[in-house]
């Protein structure tokens, strides 16, 4: 069974999303080849965030630094302070 497909929130192509496991639909995980992007997991709160474009050059450029790396870079959003949260996760 293949994943759906979805846009990746941080470089808008079209790539593969999962939902991740016990998250109850809140975090997504885009398997993300374009060379200037990389994989990560977004929450739903932080992609609805995602609107002004250097946010996602910055965001975007974390991502392809993790492909090189192994790892994953999960965004979410922390509504009352209005800042984004990243951290880098080992696969």
């Amino acid at each position: 069974m293949t994943s759906p497909l979805h846009r990746c929130p941080l470089c808008r192509t079209i790539t593969e999303a999962t939902t991740r496991p016990r998250s109850y639909g809140q975090w997504m995980r885009y398997a993300c080849r374009n060379d200037d992007c990389g994989p990560s997991e977004i929450s739903t709160k932080a992609k609805t965030r995602l609107r002004r474009g250097e946010q996602q050059t910055e965001l975007r450029n974390v991502a392809r630094q993790c492909r090189h790396t192994g790892t994953r870079l999960r965004i979410g959003y922390d509504g009352p302070s209005g800042q984004f949260e990243l951290e880098v996760i080992g696969e």
